[in-house]
């Protein structure tokens, strides 16, 4: 049985999770997103301005640095390197990007496209363009996260390897 690559596994992780919550505090904290998310302007409900804004405690995220957040998006990339190492031969494309870009479409749909259905839209009535718009971000936050995942574990390492 071969070995699980952890060394790998690990940088990967570190990378690709790095690089995922840079291009998180690019596209969710820049004047634009934060305007148009967590203000009335373009029809926000008030219940979610109010969590990210004025209900205690505030959300754990504004907190800074904001530990446990970081190191909880740090297991969910370990997590989906360890996903991808097992089902990267059975994903579609050849190489790393394609291989990669499945593997975020995955997360994208999985772990943001649930979250928004539960929380933005079921609990605080976020109006669907805004979803839209978060959906969109959270694709590109995924993007980042499973093309490098793809490249630095490679197009099909499986691991544990068939029986």
């Amino acid at each position: 049985m071969t070995p699980m690559p952890w060394r790998r596994i690990l940088i990967a992780t570190l990378v690709a999770g790095v690089l995922m919550q840079a291009a998180t505090a690019l596209l969710w904290m820049n004047p634009l997103t934060k305007r148009i998310i967590l203000t009335p302007e373009f029809g926000q409900s008030q219940k979610l301005i109010n969590v990210w804004r004025l209900w205690e405690p505030l959300p754990r995220i504004t907190q800074q640095p904001s530990v446990p957040m970081m190191a909880g998006f740090l297991g969910f990339t370990l997590l989906h390197a360890l996903v991808y190492l097992r089902l990267a031969p059975l994903l579609p494309g050849r190489g790393w990007v394609g291989k990669g870009l499945c593997l975020a479409v995955g997360i994208w749909i999985f772990q943001y496209g649930y979250f928004e259905f539960f929380a933005p839209f079921n609990q605080y009535h976020e109006p669907l363009p805004l979803i839209a718009y978060e959906l969109c971000l959270q694709g590109i936050m995924a993007v980042v996260e499973g093309l490098a995942i793809a490249r630095i574990l490679g197009p099909a390492t499986p691991w544990p390897p068939a029986c």
